[in-house]
């Protein structure tokens, strides 16, 4: 069991100090990093806080019912102008961005009028001022029925056969499993593409034939694999780290971001997907290196087998048309697609806890089988160096009758 940590200890150092591994794992944050800062740069340079001005005709409007909604820097100040060239010439000075003339009769009236100059009101306008319309016209309403009202309208969505709920404040739930998705796909494919490499170097160069002097080939081979888990888990979160301080930095800018809540259900699931999952494929690049003399036939074979991990990136179309095509169901059962499959889905739909179950108990089930048939193949490329093994080669040693062929 020393020699297992051992191995492991030494994979994950050589993988997370690798140059490629720290420009890739440090990229994706800095990249965010450098989006959320342009995002809130143009966001501050294009804001306006200059007053809204307004016209009350209608007699309703009282200033007074509006300060008490928000933070005095969280809204606009409004100015009340009696007359209408008074109020236009304080737009075209740029004392006030815009004026409002709300007309005797409101609301069974005309339509407001809004004067500005050369630049349209933004979002804030448009919002403060309806704020401030709304206020006042619920002010006959008792307060209970009138702040309910102020709220508006708020939908949500259960799905019946699993309970899952469906909100408009919900955008993580939307945006995470993407996310989750795109970050699996650079986790995954750096380490697998890394632990082919080591295989078949140490193979070709025989490295690996002095390391079995003191440990056996379940060791060598069990801690590779949990060296470069752990890598992965590292890098995912040093990921997951940077995205929690985006969100935080980038909360009070975006509104979808103050009401968020954490599907810790959607997590759960993902992360019983990803350590199997990883496992496979991991045991699939050992399987790969093991057989194969030159490390660019295996990386020919580990391309093909590569897109079997990302093909449901590929039909991103299609789960949006429809999550629940027949297709996208036998993914979601296929061990190598059903990590991706289920996230993906996930976004857009409803995944019913039987496929889960079911998918889960198969990936599991197809990633300790490749584990024993990684060890068997890697123990009969370490009897056959120089030479490739070729398909059925390695289906007589699963059967085991490499014995009699080596």
């Amino acid at each position: 069991m020393r020699n297992f940590w051992l191995v492991a200890k030494q994979e994950y150092k050589r993988m997370v100090f690798r140059r490629a591994f720290i420009l890739v794992t440090l990229a994706i944050p800095l990249g965010m990093a450098v989006v959320i800062a342009l995002a809130i740069v143009v966001a501050l340079a294009s804001v306006n806080t200059s007053p809204i001005g307004y016209i009350d005709e209608s007699g309703l409007l009282d200033i007074a019912r509006y300060e008490p909604l928000k933070a005095e820097e969280d809204r606009l100040d409004l100015v009340l102008y009696t007359d209408l060239d008074a109020g236009l010439a304080a737009v075209e000075s740029g004392a006030i961005q815009a004026l409002y003339v709300v007309p005797a009769g409101y609301p069974t009236s005309h339509p407001i009028d809004l004067y500005y100059d050369q630049e349209y009101p933004g979002s804030d306008v448009w919002n403060d001022f309806r704020d401030f319309l709304r206020v006042n016209l619920l002010a006959t309403y008792p307060t209970a029925v009138a702040d309910r009202l102020y709220e508006g309208p708020s939908s949500q969505v259960i799905d019946t056969s699993s309970n899952r709920t469906f909100s408009q404040n919900a955008v993580i739930n939307v945006i995470l499993p993407f996310v989750a998705s795109f970050l699996f796909f650079v986790a995954t494919m750096s380490a697998s593409g890394y632990m082919l490499q080591v295989v078949a170097d140490e193979k070709e160069n025989r490295t690996m034939e002095i390391m079995l002097t003191s440990v056996s080939p379940g060791q060598l081979i069990a801690g590779k694999m949990v060296g470069l888990l752990l890598a992965a888990l590292t890098q995912l979160g040093i990921y997951v780290a940077a995205g929690i301080i985006g969100i935080l930095i980038a909360r009070p800018y975006v509104p979808q971001f103050q009401v968020i809540t954490v599907p810790w259900g959607y997590l759960a699931i993902m992360i019983a997907f990803f350590l199997p999952a990883y496992t496979l494929l991991a045991a699939m690049m050992v399987a790969i290196g093991s057989a194969v003399t030159e490390l660019q036939q295996g990386q020919q074979v580990a391309g093909i087998l590569n897109l079997l991990f990302i093909l449901p990136i590929m039909l991103l179309a299609l789960i949006f048309e429809n999550p629940s095509a027949p297709l996208l169901i036998f993914m979601t059962f296929f061990p190598t697609t059903s990590f991706l499959t289920i996230s993906l889905r996930w976004g857009v739909a409803t995944v019913p806890y039987w496929h889960i179950a079911i998918s889960w108990v198969i990936l599991v089930g197809s990633a300790l089988f490749m584990i024993w048939a990684a060890s068997r193949i890697f123990r009969l490329g370490m009897l056959r160096y120089g030479q490739t093994i070729r398909f059925g080669t390695a289906l007589a040693a699963l059967a085991g009758r490499s014995e009699r062929h080596a």
